[in-house]
């Protein structure tokens, strides 16, 4: 027998899914801030800007209106907000931070879709995946910026990071948030259907019994033989 997948949902009630979208709303607000005024380099504008704040928005509304029957849509925005990262990372000046980080944003990809598709059965490895990678860039990455006198970060620099990190806790509550669906009761679930009987078209079944009841009683009927009287 084929075993069913898990299904995934979020409940929009949820304080942790709340807290998600405010944190993805953060995010818009903090990547138009970061960006604003950079909008003549088209590539930018697209990777950067627009691309973003469209996963920020998609995934808001997907969570909102379809996160209780079609949670794995969330995939959609989560896709294309790795798709974002990957792009961001190539600019990094370290090699070394640029490959460890498109291998993280590739790994959270295929886990995120293997888990909302009820590939992976359970959400618990996507909480590490989310929460880790935030640790690392707020304990070392940008501790040591904040740190750095000779190359302060910047305003707009400091919104594109809060933005990310946004996006990182918003992740990261929604995986907190997931529950799995229940499966149905046995008396619930789909039974075997039995075909009907079809109809014999043009016929009563009524009369037709009748007809056949009728018929065996003439033919039980003894007629009485008749004789001559002389």
């Amino acid at each position: 027998m084929k075993k069913d997948r898990v299904k995934f949902y979020v409940e929009k009630q949820s304080k942790l899914i709340q807290s998600a979208v405010v944190l993805m709303l953060l995010s818009a607000v903090f990547r138009l801030l970061g960006c604003w005024g950079k909008f003549d380099d088209s590539f930018f504008a697209v990777t950067q800007i627009a691309l973003p704040l469209s996963c920020n928005l998609l995934f808001i509304l997907v969570l909102m209106t379809m996160g209780k029957r079609f949670f794995n849509f969330t995939a959609v925005p989560v896709v294309l907000g790795v798709l974002f990262f990957i792009i961001k990372a190539i600019g990094l000046g370290n090699w070394i931070h640029m490959l460890l980080t498109i291998l993280v944003c590739i790994v959270v990809a295929l886990l995120y879709c293997a888990t909302v598709f009820g590939v992976v059965t359970t959400k618990w490895p996507l909480i590490p995946l989310f929460a880790l990678p935030f640790v690392y860039q707020v304990c070392v990455v940008d501790l040591a910026k904040l740190q750095d006198t000779v190359n302060p970060m910047s305003f707009a620099e400091g919104m594109q990071e809060m933005s990310v990190l946004c996006i990182m806790l918003s992740l990261l509550c929604t995986s907190l948030a997931m529950k799995k669906k229940k499966p149905a009761p046995i008396d619930e679930q789909e039974l075997p259907k039995i075909k009907d009987p079809k109809p014999i078209v043009g016929t009563n079944p009524d009369s037709a019994c009748c007809e056949v009841m009728c018929a065996e009683e003439k033919n039980s009927v003894v007629e009485p033989e008749n004789t001559e009287i002389n």
